[in-house]
């Protein structure tokens, strides 16, 4: 069953700690900004990155707030000798709910799950390794000896590599296919190598590893890795990622959300795309786009697609009214598309966990897309605690693609 584990974190001081880590081929950079009592927060550029180590095309803030590590004002220029142009007022993970069904496996435990929320004080207070892919108890070569006895401690960094208890900032570049499959990264310093944000969040016994990767070619690839420590049972995690894009420099004007259908559309033009307006629903198929655009900034626009590894949502919630009550469930959704009402939208109640309520806020004149993510552990205690690889090592969440003149 899930465990509430206490714990104390250290004392509240933010602290940065700075390291310049030698590749094969070049010098990158990678800094620590320590967990505190307020929230942490820093930019990119980064003020300690003084050689200009990774790309420079992206500026943005990110904070730990109450949606996670939470990033806005992200800009992006595909020219440097160009003024940067807004891409995302406000990203985060508002949201991160567990659900055990009501005939759960081989565990006692209440039914239905937690209401999960992401904040600075979860912030892990135990160190991870920053780079090259952040390194969790159960996300090592050596699980067996890191999950049992549940020591909760990693005992070095390879490499050199930082050891972290709050947000880490770093260069480096993907190898191999997929990104974010955790193989193939290096540390690099070159002028187009990735910037990439991580921490390591813990909620009772799970662990979370919330990562923010930026490329040199307009692509951000948000994704959350899943973890824990403890005794379990069968669950399903839903990640409620939530995008507020604005491509517009003075604020949204007539802001729009397109879905591709199963044949595939073009990045620019008409074809195959069609418009969902303020909704929530499922995608029609594993691999959907949508693309998102204002019609003050024509000539470009934001695609989102799906993950290379999702979860089924149809297995997030029963269904039944004894499980989540007169209501039934409407968790089991892959995407809203909903007028913004800043800073979230209001999350309604149900014995199933919160969900968002469908249509259009009033007054509203923003538009936020809200990507859900599914999660399905399967009897994990067929495995070391919490430690199959489905929960130790793979990411989950969309890639986003910048289209058309940057």
């Amino acid at each position: 069953m899930r465990r509430r584990i206490g714990f104390v974190v250290g004392l509240a001081v933010t602290v940065s700690s700075l390291s310049v880590l030698r590749s094969s081929s070049a010098w990158a950079f990678t800094a620590c900004t320590s967990n505190s009592s307020t929230a942490p927060s820093g930019d990119w550029p980064d003020s300690r990155n003084t050689a200009v180590f990774g790309t420079q095309k992206w500026s943005f803030h990110w904070q730990v707030g109450n949606d996670g590590l939470e990033v806005s004002s992200v800009m992006y220029t595909a020219d440097l000798s160009q003024p940067k142009k807004m891409v995302i007022r406000r990203a985060g993970i508002p949201f991160l709910p567990v659900h055990y069904p009501d005939n759960a496996l081989t565990c006692t435990g209440t039914p239905h799950g937690y209401n999960d929320k992401l904040s600075a004080g979860n912030l892990d207070s135990t160190p991870f390794c920053c780079a090259h892919v952040a390194t969790t108890l159960c996300y090592v070569p050596d699980r067996a000896a890191m999950c049992d006895p549940l020591t909760q401690q990693i005992s070095s960094c390879a490499d050199g590599t930082t050891a972290c208890n709050g947000v880490c900032t770093g260069t480096q570049v993907d190898t191999t296919a997929p990104i974010e499959d955790g193989l193939g990264e290096v540390v690099s310093g070159a002028s187009d190598a990735d910037i990439v944000l991580t921490a390591q969040f813990q909620l009772g016994g799970y662990v979370f590893v919330q990562r923010w990767r930026f490329q040199d070619n307009g692509t951000i690839i948000p994704t959350m890795r899943l973890g824990g420590i403890h005794n379990c049972q069968l669950h399903s995690h839903q990640i409620y990622y939530r995008f507020n894009f604005e491509l517009g420099a003075s604020g949204p004007v007539a802001e729009s959300v397109e879905q591709c259908g199963p044949g595939g559309c073009p990045d620019v033009g008409a074809t195959g795309w069609t418009s969902i307006g303020s909704t929530c629903g499922n995608r029609p198929s594993g691999q959907t786009e949508w693309r998102m655009s204002d019609s003050s900034v024509p000539g470009r626009a934001v695609i989102l697609q799906t993950g290379v590894v999702e979860g089924n949502p149809a297995t997030f919630c029963d269904g039944t009214t004894t499980e989540c009550g007169a209501g039934g469930c409407v968790n089991s959704r892959d995407f809203c598309s909903l007028a913004a009402s800043e800073p979230t939208e209001t999350f309604v109640s149900n014995n199933c966990n919160d969900h968002l309520p469908d249509g259009v806020v009033p007054g509203a004149t923003d538009l936020a897309f809200w990507y859900l993510s599914h999660v399905d552990h399967h009897d994990p205690c067929t495995f070391l605690p919490m430690c199959d690889p489905a929960i130790g090592s793979v990411a989950f969440g969309p890639t986003i693609r910048l289209v058309g003149s940057w």
